[in-house]
Protein backbone atom coordinates (compact mmCIF):
# COMPACT_ATOMS: atom_id res chain seq x y z
CA UNK A 1 0.00 0.00 0.00
CA UNK A 2 1.46 3.35 -1.05
CA UNK A 3 1.97 5.87 1.75
CA UNK A 4 -0.62 8.60 2.32
CA UNK A 5 0.35 11.77 0.46
CA UNK A 6 -2.84 13.73 -0.26
CA UNK A 7 -5.63 13.51 2.37
CA UNK A 8 -8.17 15.18 0.04
CA UNK A 9 -7.50 12.57 -2.63
CA UNK A 10 -7.95 9.76 -0.10
CA UNK A 11 -11.26 11.36 0.94
CA UNK A 12 -12.26 11.42 -2.74
CA UNK A 13 -11.59 7.69 -3.16
CA UNK A 14 -13.48 6.79 0.02
CA UNK A 15 -16.50 8.99 -0.78
CA UNK A 16 -16.68 7.60 -4.33
CA UNK A 17 -16.44 4.01 -3.08
CA UNK A 18 -19.14 4.72 -0.46
CA UNK A 19 -21.55 6.09 -3.08
CA UNK A 20 -21.00 3.17 -5.45
CA UNK A 21 -21.38 0.63 -2.66
CA UNK A 22 -24.41 2.00 -0.82
CA UNK A 23 -26.44 4.49 -2.86
CA UNK A 24 -29.31 2.75 -4.65
CA UNK A 25 -30.80 5.02 -7.36
CA UNK A 26 -33.91 2.86 -7.74
CA UNK A 27 -34.72 3.16 -4.01
CA UNK A 28 -33.45 6.75 -3.81
CA UNK A 29 -31.59 6.01 -0.60
CA UNK A 30 -28.60 4.19 0.87
CA UNK A 31 -29.08 0.41 1.00
CA UNK A 32 -26.89 -2.20 2.71
CA UNK A 33 -26.30 -5.38 0.72
CA UNK A 34 -26.21 -7.17 4.06
CA UNK A 35 -27.13 -5.93 7.52
CA UNK A 36 -24.32 -3.99 9.19
CA UNK A 37 -23.70 -1.37 11.88
CA UNK A 38 -26.16 1.53 11.64
CA UNK A 39 -28.84 -0.59 9.97
CA UNK A 40 -32.38 -1.02 11.17
CA UNK A 41 -34.41 -3.83 9.65
CA UNK A 42 -31.99 -5.55 7.28
CA UNK A 43 -30.85 -2.94 4.82
CA UNK A 44 -31.87 0.64 5.73
CA UNK A 45 -29.64 3.08 7.64
CA UNK A 46 -30.49 5.34 10.57
CA UNK A 47 -30.54 9.04 9.78
CA UNK A 48 -27.31 9.68 11.74
CA UNK A 49 -25.38 7.42 9.33
CA UNK A 50 -27.10 9.09 6.37
CA UNK A 51 -26.16 12.55 7.68
CA UNK A 52 -22.47 11.62 7.94
CA UNK A 53 -22.51 10.05 4.47
CA UNK A 54 -24.17 13.17 3.02
CA UNK A 55 -21.71 15.45 4.78
CA UNK A 56 -18.91 13.44 3.15
CA UNK A 57 -20.48 13.88 -0.31
CA UNK A 58 -20.81 17.63 0.21
CA UNK A 59 -17.24 17.85 1.56
CA UNK A 60 -16.09 16.03 -1.58
CA UNK A 61 -18.07 18.35 -3.87
CA UNK A 62 -16.40 21.40 -2.29
CA UNK A 63 -13.03 20.14 -3.56
CA UNK A 64 -14.00 17.99 -6.56
CA UNK A 65 -16.73 19.44 -8.82
CA UNK A 66 -17.58 16.02 -10.26
CA UNK A 67 -19.30 15.25 -6.95
CA UNK A 68 -21.74 18.18 -7.31
CA UNK A 69 -24.37 16.15 -9.23
CA UNK A 70 -24.51 13.76 -6.26
CA UNK A 71 -25.58 16.47 -3.80
CA UNK A 72 -29.20 16.61 -4.92
CA UNK A 73 -29.88 12.84 -4.62
CA UNK A 74 -27.88 12.70 -1.38
CA UNK A 75 -29.80 15.50 0.36
CA UNK A 76 -33.12 14.18 -1.03
CA UNK A 77 -32.64 11.01 1.05
CA UNK A 78 -33.44 13.00 4.20
CA UNK A 79 -37.04 13.56 3.14
CA UNK A 80 -37.78 9.87 3.74
CA UNK A 81 -37.03 10.46 7.45
CA UNK A 82 -39.00 13.67 7.95
CA UNK A 83 -41.91 14.11 10.33
CA UNK A 84 -44.06 16.42 8.21
CA UNK A 85 -45.91 17.87 11.21
CA UNK A 86 -43.16 18.86 13.62
CA UNK A 87 -40.51 19.28 10.88
CA UNK A 88 -37.85 17.12 12.55
CA UNK A 89 -36.17 14.08 11.05
CA UNK A 90 -36.72 10.69 12.66
CA UNK A 91 -34.06 8.04 13.21
CA UNK A 92 -35.79 5.74 10.67
CA UNK A 93 -37.64 6.20 7.39
CA UNK A 94 -41.35 6.69 8.08
CA UNK A 95 -44.67 7.83 6.66
CA UNK A 96 -44.25 11.32 8.07
CA UNK A 97 -45.49 10.87 11.63
CA UNK A 98 -42.69 9.11 13.52
CA UNK A 99 -41.43 10.92 16.65
CA UNK A 100 -38.19 9.03 17.36
CA UNK A 101 -36.27 12.25 16.77
CA UNK A 102 -32.82 13.10 18.18
CA UNK A 103 -31.67 16.71 18.14
CA UNK A 104 -27.99 15.81 17.64
CA UNK A 105 -28.80 13.67 14.59
CA UNK A 106 -30.92 16.48 13.18
CA UNK A 107 -28.17 19.03 13.80
CA UNK A 108 -25.89 16.96 11.57
CA UNK A 109 -28.68 16.69 8.98
CA UNK A 110 -28.93 20.48 9.14
CA UNK A 111 -25.18 20.91 8.73
CA UNK A 112 -25.25 18.78 5.57
CA UNK A 113 -28.11 20.87 4.15
CA UNK A 114 -26.46 24.22 4.92
CA UNK A 115 -23.10 23.08 3.56
CA UNK A 116 -24.89 21.88 0.41
CA UNK A 117 -26.22 25.44 0.05
CA UNK A 118 -22.69 26.84 0.55
CA UNK A 119 -21.33 24.58 -2.19
CA UNK A 120 -24.16 24.88 -4.74
CA UNK A 121 -25.95 28.17 -4.04
CA UNK A 122 -29.25 26.29 -4.38
CA UNK A 123 -31.71 28.03 -2.05
CA UNK A 124 -33.74 24.84 -1.66
CA UNK A 125 -31.09 23.64 0.80
CA UNK A 126 -31.07 26.97 2.65
CA UNK A 127 -34.86 26.81 3.05
CA UNK A 128 -34.67 23.23 4.34
CA UNK A 129 -31.87 24.19 6.71
CA UNK A 130 -33.73 27.24 8.01
CA UNK A 131 -36.84 25.21 8.76
CA UNK A 132 -34.73 22.62 10.56
CA UNK A 133 -32.77 25.21 12.57
CA UNK A 134 -36.08 26.58 13.82
CA UNK A 135 -37.12 23.08 14.85
CA UNK A 136 -33.78 22.51 16.59
CA UNK A 137 -34.05 25.73 18.61
CA UNK A 138 -37.31 24.37 20.03
CA UNK A 139 -35.30 21.69 21.84
CA UNK A 140 -33.97 24.13 24.44
CA UNK A 141 -34.81 23.17 28.00
CA UNK A 142 -36.99 25.93 29.45
CA UNK A 143 -38.82 23.72 31.94
CA UNK A 144 -39.28 25.94 35.04
CA UNK A 145 -39.32 22.84 37.28
CA UNK A 146 -36.05 21.44 35.93
CA UNK A 147 -33.18 21.02 38.40
CA UNK A 148 -30.68 21.73 35.62
CA UNK A 149 -31.73 24.92 33.87
CA UNK A 150 -31.06 25.36 30.15
CA UNK A 151 -29.25 23.11 27.69
CA UNK A 152 -30.49 21.26 24.61
CA UNK A 153 -32.51 18.08 24.95
CA UNK A 154 -31.10 14.91 23.40
CA UNK A 155 -34.46 13.59 22.10
CA UNK A 156 -37.84 15.23 21.71
CA UNK A 157 -39.41 12.97 24.36
CA UNK A 158 -36.55 12.53 26.88
CA UNK A 159 -35.30 14.85 29.59
CA UNK A 160 -31.59 14.22 29.04
CA UNK A 161 -29.56 17.33 28.18
CA UNK A 162 -26.51 16.53 26.07
CA UNK A 163 -23.33 18.30 25.11
CA UNK A 164 -23.52 16.91 21.55
CA UNK A 165 -26.98 18.37 20.93
CA UNK A 166 -26.13 21.69 22.57
CA UNK A 167 -22.90 22.26 20.62
CA UNK A 168 -24.12 20.87 17.30
CA UNK A 169 -27.26 23.03 17.37
CA UNK A 170 -25.06 26.04 18.18
CA UNK A 171 -22.92 25.15 15.15
CA UNK A 172 -25.99 24.98 12.89
CA UNK A 173 -27.24 28.35 14.16
CA UNK A 174 -23.87 29.99 13.50
CA UNK A 175 -23.65 28.39 10.07
CA UNK A 176 -27.02 29.76 8.95
CA UNK A 177 -26.41 33.19 10.53
CA UNK A 178 -24.01 33.98 7.67
CA UNK A 179 -26.70 33.47 5.04
CA UNK A 180 -29.72 35.31 6.49
CA UNK A 181 -28.38 38.66 7.76
CA UNK A 182 -31.72 40.02 9.00
CA UNK A 183 -32.14 36.97 11.27
CA UNK A 184 -28.47 36.55 12.17
CA UNK A 185 -28.67 38.11 15.64
CA UNK A 186 -31.32 35.60 16.76
CA UNK A 187 -29.13 32.67 15.71
CA UNK A 188 -25.91 34.06 17.15
CA UNK A 189 -27.54 34.83 20.49
CA UNK A 190 -29.02 31.33 20.67
CA UNK A 191 -25.63 29.78 19.88
CA UNK A 192 -23.99 31.92 22.57
CA UNK A 193 -26.63 30.76 25.07
CA UNK A 194 -25.83 27.14 24.15
CA UNK A 195 -22.07 27.46 24.57
CA UNK A 196 -22.42 29.50 27.78
CA UNK A 197 -24.46 26.61 29.21
CA UNK A 198 -22.02 24.03 27.86
CA UNK A 199 -19.04 25.65 29.59
CA UNK A 200 -20.87 26.41 32.83
CA UNK A 201 -22.53 23.00 33.26
CA UNK A 202 -20.55 20.41 31.30
CA UNK A 203 -16.94 21.57 31.05
CA UNK A 204 -14.61 19.85 33.51
CA UNK A 205 -12.63 22.72 35.08
CA UNK A 206 -9.67 20.43 35.78
CA UNK A 207 -8.86 19.46 32.19
CA UNK A 208 -11.23 21.73 30.15
CA UNK A 209 -12.81 18.76 28.34
CA UNK A 210 -16.58 18.66 27.75
CA UNK A 211 -18.53 16.03 29.64
CA UNK A 212 -21.40 14.13 28.06
CA UNK A 213 -24.63 15.34 29.63
CA UNK A 214 -27.00 15.71 32.56
CA UNK A 215 -30.69 15.11 33.17
CA UNK A 216 -32.98 18.11 33.53
CA UNK A 217 -34.23 16.44 36.74
CA UNK A 218 -30.71 16.08 38.16
CA UNK A 219 -27.45 17.91 38.73
CA UNK A 220 -25.33 14.74 38.43
CA UNK A 221 -23.25 15.11 35.27
CA UNK A 222 -22.21 12.09 33.17
CA UNK A 223 -18.40 12.24 33.30
CA UNK A 224 -17.71 10.51 29.95
CA UNK A 225 -15.66 12.87 27.78
CA UNK A 226 -16.06 11.90 24.15
CA UNK A 227 -13.80 13.59 21.62
CA UNK A 228 -16.64 14.97 19.50
CA UNK A 229 -18.14 16.91 22.40
CA UNK A 230 -14.93 18.87 22.80
CA UNK A 231 -14.61 19.15 18.99
CA UNK A 232 -18.10 20.51 18.34
CA UNK A 233 -17.88 22.95 21.26
CA UNK A 234 -14.52 24.13 19.89
CA UNK A 235 -16.11 24.71 16.46
CA UNK A 236 -18.90 26.80 17.97
CA UNK A 237 -16.72 28.82 20.36
CA UNK A 238 -14.27 29.60 17.54
CA UNK A 239 -17.09 30.69 15.23
CA UNK A 240 -18.58 32.85 17.99
CA UNK A 241 -15.21 34.57 18.40
CA UNK A 242 -14.98 35.27 14.67
CA UNK A 243 -18.45 36.81 14.66
CA UNK A 244 -18.34 38.77 17.93
CA UNK A 245 -14.60 39.32 18.57
CA UNK A 246 -15.43 38.83 22.26
CA UNK A 247 -12.30 37.57 24.04
CA UNK A 248 -14.48 35.34 26.22
CA UNK A 249 -14.95 33.01 23.24
CA UNK A 250 -11.27 33.25 22.32
CA UNK A 251 -10.23 32.10 25.78
CA UNK A 252 -12.74 29.21 25.71
CA UNK A 253 -11.58 28.16 22.23
CA UNK A 254 -7.91 28.29 23.21
CA UNK A 255 -8.52 26.08 26.26
CA UNK A 256 -10.54 23.56 24.23
CA UNK A 257 -7.92 23.38 21.47
CA UNK A 258 -5.16 22.74 24.00
CA UNK A 259 -7.29 20.07 25.70
CA UNK A 260 -8.01 18.37 22.36
CA UNK A 261 -4.32 17.67 21.68
CA UNK A 262 -3.20 17.04 25.28
CA UNK A 263 -1.90 13.46 25.39
CA UNK A 264 -3.25 13.10 28.94
CA UNK A 265 -6.81 13.82 27.80
CA UNK A 266 -9.56 11.30 28.50
CA UNK A 267 -10.04 10.34 24.85
CA UNK A 268 -6.38 9.49 24.23
CA UNK A 269 -5.28 5.91 24.78
CA UNK A 270 -2.98 6.47 27.76
CA UNK A 271 -1.75 2.87 27.98
CA UNK A 272 1.24 3.95 25.88
CA UNK A 273 4.23 6.26 26.37
CA UNK A 274 3.43 9.89 25.57
CA UNK A 275 4.75 9.84 21.99
CA UNK A 276 2.56 6.85 21.00
CA UNK A 277 -0.76 7.99 22.49
CA UNK A 278 -3.65 8.48 20.08
CA UNK A 279 -7.36 9.40 19.95
CA UNK A 280 -9.20 6.19 20.74
CA UNK A 281 -12.80 7.12 19.89
CA UNK A 282 -14.44 5.73 16.76
CA UNK A 283 -13.96 7.65 13.51
CA UNK A 284 -17.51 9.05 13.59
CA UNK A 285 -16.51 10.98 16.75
CA UNK A 286 -12.94 11.80 15.71
CA UNK A 287 -14.10 13.40 12.43
CA UNK A 288 -15.88 16.08 14.48
CA UNK A 289 -12.83 16.62 16.68
CA UNK A 290 -10.69 17.19 13.59
CA UNK A 291 -13.35 19.51 12.16
CA UNK A 292 -13.29 21.44 15.44
CA UNK A 293 -9.51 21.89 15.25
CA UNK A 294 -9.77 22.99 11.60
CA UNK A 295 -12.59 25.45 12.43
CA UNK A 296 -10.48 26.81 15.30
CA UNK A 297 -7.55 27.59 13.00
CA UNK A 298 -9.89 29.09 10.38
CA UNK A 299 -12.11 31.22 12.63
CA UNK A 300 -9.55 32.34 15.22
CA UNK A 301 -6.87 32.82 12.57
CA UNK A 302 -4.02 35.11 13.52
CA UNK A 303 -5.21 35.22 17.14
CA UNK A 304 -4.30 31.55 17.74
CA UNK A 305 -1.44 31.52 20.30
CA UNK A 306 2.03 31.26 18.80
CA UNK A 307 3.20 27.71 18.20
CA UNK A 308 -0.25 26.12 18.59
CA UNK A 309 -1.05 25.88 14.84
CA UNK A 310 2.10 23.82 14.27
CA UNK A 311 1.31 21.53 17.20
CA UNK A 312 -2.24 21.00 15.90
CA UNK A 313 -0.87 20.35 12.40
CA UNK A 314 1.59 17.75 13.67
CA UNK A 315 -1.03 15.99 15.82
CA UNK A 316 -3.58 15.78 13.00
CA UNK A 317 -0.91 14.66 10.53
CA UNK A 318 0.18 11.86 12.85
CA UNK A 319 -3.40 10.65 13.26
CA UNK A 320 -4.20 10.80 9.54
CA UNK A 321 -1.19 8.60 8.78
CA UNK A 322 -2.07 6.14 11.55
CA UNK A 323 -5.72 5.95 10.47
CA UNK A 324 -4.70 5.36 6.84
CA UNK A 325 -2.12 2.71 7.71
CA UNK A 326 -4.27 0.71 10.12
CA UNK A 327 -7.97 1.22 9.34
CA UNK A 328 -7.84 1.03 5.55
CA UNK A 329 -8.41 -2.42 4.09
CA UNK A 330 -5.68 -2.88 1.44
CA UNK A 331 -7.97 -5.34 -0.35
CA UNK A 332 -10.74 -2.88 -1.26
CA UNK A 333 -9.74 0.53 0.18
CA UNK A 334 -12.67 0.57 2.63
CA UNK A 335 -12.58 1.67 6.27
CA UNK A 336 -14.18 0.25 9.39
CA UNK A 337 -15.29 2.61 12.19
CA UNK A 338 -12.47 1.93 14.64
CA UNK A 339 -9.69 4.48 15.16
CA UNK A 340 -7.61 2.10 17.31
CA UNK A 341 -4.74 0.33 15.53
CA UNK A 342 -5.26 -3.00 17.34
CA UNK A 343 -8.99 -3.09 16.56
CA UNK A 344 -8.49 -3.68 12.86
CA UNK A 345 -8.22 -6.32 10.14
CA UNK A 346 -6.12 -9.25 11.34
CA UNK A 347 -3.79 -9.18 8.32
CA UNK A 348 -3.09 -5.45 8.85
CA UNK A 349 -2.41 -6.03 12.56
CA UNK A 350 -0.05 -8.92 11.82
CA UNK A 351 1.87 -6.99 9.19
CA UNK A 352 2.64 -3.76 11.01
CA UNK A 353 1.24 -3.38 14.54
CA UNK A 354 4.27 -4.57 16.50
CA UNK A 355 6.61 -2.41 14.44
CA UNK A 356 4.61 0.68 15.42
CA UNK A 357 3.38 -0.16 18.92
CA UNK A 358 5.54 -3.00 20.20
CA UNK A 359 3.61 -5.45 22.35
CA UNK A 360 1.03 -2.77 23.15
CA UNK A 361 -2.31 -4.53 22.63
CA UNK A 362 -3.69 -7.79 21.37
CA UNK A 363 -5.65 -7.88 18.13
CA UNK A 364 -9.44 -7.67 18.32
CA UNK A 365 -12.43 -6.24 16.48
CA UNK A 366 -15.06 -3.97 17.98
CA UNK A 367 -18.63 -5.27 17.88
CA UNK A 368 -19.71 -2.50 15.52
CA UNK A 369 -17.04 -3.57 13.03
CA UNK A 370 -17.82 -7.26 12.66
CA UNK A 371 -20.57 -9.45 11.29
CA UNK A 372 -22.39 -12.26 13.08
CA UNK A 373 -19.51 -14.62 12.30
CA UNK A 374 -16.90 -12.30 13.79
CA UNK A 375 -15.45 -11.19 10.44
CA UNK A 376 -14.62 -7.54 9.69
CA UNK A 377 -17.61 -5.69 8.24
CA UNK A 378 -17.78 -2.18 6.83
CA UNK A 379 -20.79 0.12 6.87
CA UNK A 380 -22.06 3.46 5.56
CA UNK A 381 -21.00 5.31 8.72
CA UNK A 382 -17.46 3.94 8.51
CA UNK A 383 -17.04 5.09 4.92
CA UNK A 384 -18.62 8.50 5.53
CA UNK A 385 -16.61 9.12 8.69
CA UNK A 386 -13.35 8.07 7.04
CA UNK A 387 -13.96 10.41 4.11
CA UNK A 388 -14.63 13.26 6.53
CA UNK A 389 -11.52 12.44 8.62
CA UNK A 390 -9.48 13.04 5.46
CA UNK A 391 -11.42 16.03 4.09
CA UNK A 392 -11.47 17.83 7.42
CA UNK A 393 -7.90 16.80 8.16
CA UNK A 394 -6.80 18.20 4.79
CA UNK A 395 -7.95 21.65 5.91
CA UNK A 396 -5.04 21.50 8.39
CA UNK A 397 -2.70 19.08 6.58
CA UNK A 398 -3.24 19.46 2.82
CA UNK A 399 -0.15 17.38 2.02
CA UNK A 400 1.63 14.74 4.10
Amino acid sequence: MAPLENPNLEGYHVARAMWLEYYNPKAGTYIAKQKCSGCYNDDKFVVWAVSVADQAIVDAARIYPEFKPLIQPAIAVFQKYKNKHIKGYSAAENSGNDKDIYYDDDAQVCSAMLTAYEVTGDKTYLDQGRELVRFLMGGWNDNPKAVTKGGMHWHISKNLLNSCTTAEVAKACLQISKFIPNEAQVYVEFAAKCIDWQIKVLQDPSDKLIRDGVGEDSDKVDDAKWSYNTGTTLSAASHLYQITKDNKWLNIANELAEAAINHNSFFYDRDFPDNLRYWRDSSYFVQLLIEGLADYLLYVGKDVPQGLPQRIHDEVRRHLIMFYEFMKDPKDGGYIQSFEPHNTYKHVYDQKYHEWFGDGKQWSLKGEDKDSNGNPQKCLMGYGSAARVFFQGARIVPKI
